[in-house]
């Protein structure tokens, strides 16, 4: 996903810059989903059904938040 979106906003993406955005990347959408879905298994049934959707939505900002950062560059 990070050398698609870099190619797609003509960024020149070295091997420094693509291990640094691929662990900052991992590492944020770890923490976040890991958090969201700790908050949602307060309530079993609930939790269980979000699970799922609450990784897809992570997912899915977590490209629209690469390609801002590689459009702004």
């Amino acid at each position: 996903m990070v050398v698609h979106l870099a190619k797609k906003n003509h960024f020149d993406l070295s091997l420094k810059t693509l291990g640094f955005s691929a662990t900052a990347l991992w590492g944020v959408s770890t923490v976040l989903k890991d958090a969201g879905l700790e908050l949602l298994r307060f309530a079993p049934v609930l939790g269980w059904a979000a699970g799922v959707i609450v990784a897809v939505l992570f997912v899915f900002f977590l490209g629209i938040l690469t390609n801002l950062y590689f459009s702004k560059e």
